[in-house]
C-alpha cells in the first residue's frame, strides 16, 4: 500500500530556459521542455526518483488531454484519468532566466461536466481503500460542484485513507473542515487560509484550533526562507540548506511534497521526514523541468537540512 496522487486539473507543462528574458520582446525558445504535469505529477515523477512509484489519478480532456494520457503511459506511470471533450486540457509554461527566477502563465482549463466528477468520485471510492494516503495537489479544476473537496476527504476517512492536501482557495479551506488530515502549503496560501499575516506563532495556533477536527499535520514553507511543520509531534522550523548555483524553483513545493509522503510512507520519524523533504525540494532548484530530481543530491542535502524542534 503507498499513495495516491490526486491531480485534478493536468496539464501540457512547457519550461523554457531564456537568459536574457525581459517584458515586451520576442524571443525564440529552443529547447524547451514539454512533459505531462500539475502538481501531483510533479511529485509523482519526484516521488519515482526517490524509489516509489505512484499513480495518478485526475481529469483529461481535448487533443491536449489525449496527449497528457499518451505521454504519461510513455513514462510509465499507472493512471486513473476521467477523459471528457468539454474544452481542451490547459497548458502551463514557465520562462526561467540566467538568475533561476521563473515566470509563470498557467491557463485555467475547461470546466470538468457533472457526469465526469461522478465517475471521478465513484472510482475514487473504489481506490481510496487501496491506498495509505491520497495526495491532493495542484489548482482545482472549474466547474467542480461545491463539495467536491469534501467528499474527497469523506470517501478516503471511511476507507482508511489518510488525506494529504496542497491546494488552495475556497477548495482548501472546504476540505480542511470536512477534516483533511494533512495540509502542505506556502507562505502566501497560509495567509489566504488564515486570514491573518503569517508567523510561526500564528501557524500553531491555526494548528491547535484545527486539530480537534482531525488535523494531523501543518506544514507551510517560505521558498528560501525557513519552513514551519506543526503537527502532534511538536512544533518543528526547518532551515533548508544553501545552494551554490538555482536553475529554477518552479516545482520545488511538490518535490517537498514528495519527500514528505515518502518518509511518511516508509516510517521515518518526524524530523527525518523533514529533512527528506527539504533535500528533494532543493534537488528541484538545481533542475530545469518541475519535479526532476536527483535522488544522491537529494539525500546529500536532507543532511544538510537543519530541523529545530521549537515545543
Amino acid at each position: 500500500m503507498n499513495a495516491l496522487i490526486v491531480n485534478l486539473n493536468l496539464a501540457v507543462d512547457k519550461t523554457a530556459l531564456v537568459p536574457g528574458f525581459e517584458r515586451g520582446r520576442v524571443f525564440r525558445l529552443g529547447g524547451t521542455i514539454t512533459l505531462p504535469g500539475g502538481k501531483g505529477v510533479n511529485v509523482a515523477r519526484a516521488l519515482r526518483s526517490l524509489g516509489l512509484e505512484v499513480p495518478v489519478a485526475g481529469f483529461t480532456s481535448g487533443c491536449n488531454g489525449r496527449w497528457i494520457d499518451a505521454a504519461m503511459k510513455k513514462e510509465g506511470f499507472r493512471t486513473f484519468i476521467e477523459n471528457h471533450n468539454a474544452g481542451e486540457s490547459r497548458v502551463c509554461y514557465t520562462v526561467v532566466d540566467a538568475h533561476g527566477r521563473a515566470t509563470d502563465l498557467n491557463e485555467e482549463g475547461p470546466e470538468v461536466p457533472a457526469a465526469a466528477q461522478a465517475r471521478f468520485l465513484k472510482n475514487f471510492s473504489r481506490l481510496a481503500g487501496q491506498f495509505r494516503v491520497a495526495a491532493v495537489c495542484g489548482r482545482m479544476s472549474a466547474g467542480l460542484k461545491k463539495g467536491f473537496y469534501a467528499t474527497l476527504v469523506r470517501l478516503a476517512a471511511a476507507r482508511g485513507c489518510f488525506t494529504m492536501f496542497d491546494t488552495s482557495g475556497p477548495v482548501l479551506a472546504e476540505a480542511l473542515s470536512a477534516g483533511a488530515e494533512g495540509i502542505k502549503i506556502n507562505r502566501a496560501e497560509f495567509e489566504e487560509l488564515s486570514g491573518a499575516a503569517y508567523t510561526p506563532a500564528r501557524l500553531a495556533a491555526f494548528f491547535k484550533k484545527h486539530s480537534p477536527k482531525g488535523l494531523k499535520t501543518l506544514i507551510v514553507t517560505d521558498g528560501a526562507g525557513h519552513t514551519h511543520a506543526a503537527s502532534l509531534f511538536g512544533l518543528w522550523r526547518v532551515t533548508p540548506p544553501r545552494l551554490g548555483v538555482l536553475k529554477s524553483p518552479t516545482g520545488a513545493g511538490d518535490s517537498f511534497m514528495a519527500g514528505f509522503l515518502f518518509g511518511f510512507l516508509h516510517g521515518y520519524d518526524f524530523e527525518r521526514t523533514l529533512r527528506l523533504a527539504t533535500g528533494a525540494a532543493a534537488s528541484d532548484c538545481l533542475s530545469l523541468g518541475a519535479g526532476l530530481i536527483n535522488r544522491a543530491v537529494a539525500l546529500s542535502y536532507a543532511q544538510k537540512a537543519r530541523v529545530v524542534k521549537l515545543g
